[in-house]
């Protein structure tokens, strides 16, 4: 496996066939072309630098994709975007390595993940809640709850604390 750093606009993509019969009866949200509008590049930027796309290289400009990448995907349509670099993770072409990398990746990878995404709208309402009222923090670059709702495809009703408290964070800033 080798990791590097590639210009957006410098290679295609298209996914591995066992990711497309794995995704066969799955349902989609697309976002909305509009979403990509109310980013500001500095954000586009850093959400980028997020990424890691599991690939296998065919030419040295298209790559077989092992995992989705939705938040790639929609990023990719911001035209500021093509000029940036993502990291490609690289893995060489060998029938049981790449299977067991790609079940790992689109199964065991969010079995892992549900506990933390599950109550996603929970954990951005008490984020937001602690960041309007954290005086360190100015208040006019934070996302309005309408935005953080436009960009997860729900009502802004749909983005409120819970009645029964989150787990309390015991590490006090630790990882």
């Amino acid at each position: 496996m080798k990791i590097k750093q590639r210009l957006v606009n410098s290679f295609t993509l298209e996914y591995h066939p066992l990711v497309v019969s794995l995704l066969r009866d799955e349902i989609t949200v697309q976002f909305p072309a509009y979403v990509i509008d109310h980013l500001h590049e500095h954000e586009i930027q850093i959400l980028l630098k997020t990424i890691t796309l599991h690939v296998i290289p065919v030419t040295q400009e298209h790559y077989l994709l092992l995992t989705p990448e939705p938040l790639f995907a929609l990023l990719r349509q911001h035209p500021s975007v093509q000029s940036q670099k993502v990291c490609l993770c690289e893995y060489q072409y060998s029938a049981n390595n790449i299977e067991q990398t790609i079940t790992t990746l689109m199964l065991t990878l969010p079995a892992f993940q549900y506990n933390y995404q599950s109550s996603t709208l929970k954990t951005l309402a008490s984020r937001l809640n602690n960041a309007k009222s954290n005086p360190s923090l100015p208040t006019n670059p934070l996302p309005k709850k309408s935005q953080l709702a436009l960009f997860a495809g729900v009502s802004p009703s749909a983005i409120r604390l819970d009645t029964k408290k989150l787990t309390k964070n015991d590490d006090k800033g630790k990882a």
